[in-house]
């Protein structure tokens, strides 16, 4: 307070003078003013404010409303211009239609009639998505989300659906044939998929002679599974779980096995020609040469020990070499880097 100067502390004592006579007086000073016309007018004018605030509000409220319905238009066709043109590209994987589809859907935009076949769409969230009608055929819907979802008259032709849920979803007149799903997949209560053409697949199942060419089984776990007979020509087991599994007298022609286990499996009689064994696991030559053709299929390094003419080098656009064996009796092995980009 030392700090203070001469005005300064004026200042300070008119203002406690001030503050001690509008509290002493206050009520007279209240009557005072309230007579006065001026006072009076302030009211009025500061109401006036007051409704005139709130009217410009609401217009400004409503040109917000139409701004949010003009960007939200603006977006939409953004939206559709990502899936058009994942279609007419004919793209297998693109996260601008999948963000696309996903922020239709949950904004309630019919995506009936959507053409998506052979879309990588796996863990999307289509919950309650009109989806009537849609051309799926062939796509990843692998942990998707579609409860409450509308897929009446849906074309979902060799879908994957491993650990889909589709809880409440209608699958009126949906063509389900070869749609393939695991026991972690969600159906509707009552649905029985397998009377419309669609494939459990699981550990210990029975599906002798079945026809699944081409069929996508990335990591699917099939342990002690009979499938004897079975079609699985150009089919695609990558990293799939196949210990014991009987494919006897089964088409495997051209099938990628890279990095399956194998260990038990028999392959009696199994046409393997042109089958990639790359990186496949518990796999033996005695079980390799009790397939079919088991010289015109694919193998690691490590299969040649001690298995004269086991491998090959590949047919990669070169001329074949019978000759150049290795130290153990084999010809080179298929095993060129170009497997890798054609093994799907």
């Amino acid at each position: 307070m030392g700090g203070l100067t001469k005005i300064q502390w004026l200042v300070l004592l008119a203002a406690l003078i001030v503050l001690w006579v509008t509290l002493v007086y206050a009520k007279p000073i209240a009557g005072w003013l309230t007579d006065w016309d001026f006072i009076k007018i302030l009211d009025a004018v500061s109401k006036l404010g007051i409704l005139i605030a709130v009217i410009a509000f609401l217009l400004e409220l409503t040109q917000r409303n139409e701004k949010i319905q003009i960007e939200r238009k603006r977006a939409h066709f953004e939206y559709w211009q990502a899936i058009d043109a994942a279609a007419s590209a004919q793209t297998t994987t693109s996260h601008a239609r999948k963000m696309a589809l996903e922020n239709l859907a949950s904004e309630g935009v019919p995506l009936r009639n959507i053409d998506a076949p052979k879309a990588e769409l796996r863990q999307i969230n289509l919950l309650g998505a009109d989806l009537a009608g849609a051309n799926l055929v062939e796509a990843d819907l692998t942990g998707a989300n579609l409860n409450k979802a509308d897929l009446s008259k849906a074309r979902l032709y060799k879908v994957r659906l491993y650990g889909a849920s589709l809880l409440d979803t209608n699958l009126d007149d949906a063509d389900l044939r070869q749609v393939l799903y695991d026991k972690q997949t969600c159906f509707p209560r009552g649905f029985e998929p397998e009377k419309l053409g669609a494939y459990l697949m699981a550990p210990g199942i029975s599906l002798p002679l079945v026809q699944l060419p081409g069929a996508v089984l990335w990591g699917v776990d099939l342990q002690g599974a009979n499938l004897q007979g079975a079609n699985f020509s150009k089919a695609s087991f990558n990293g799939a779980r196949l210990k014991n599994v009987n494919f006897q007298d089964a088409n495997l022609q051209g099938v990628r096995f890279r990095f399956a286990n194998l260990e038990g499996a028999n392959l009696k009689y199994a046409n393997i020609k042109g089958a990639y064994f790359w990186g496949a696991k518990g796999l033996s030559v005695a079980q390799i040469k009790m397939a079919k053709y088991w010289e015109d299929a694919y193998y690691s390094p490590g299969l040649c020990t001690g298995a004269s003419r086991l491998c090959k080098k590949p047919d990669n656009g070169m001329s074949a070499v019978s000759s150049g064996v290795n130290s153990h009796g084999c010809s080179k092995a298929r095993t060129p880097e170009s497997l890798f980009a054609r093994s799907g």
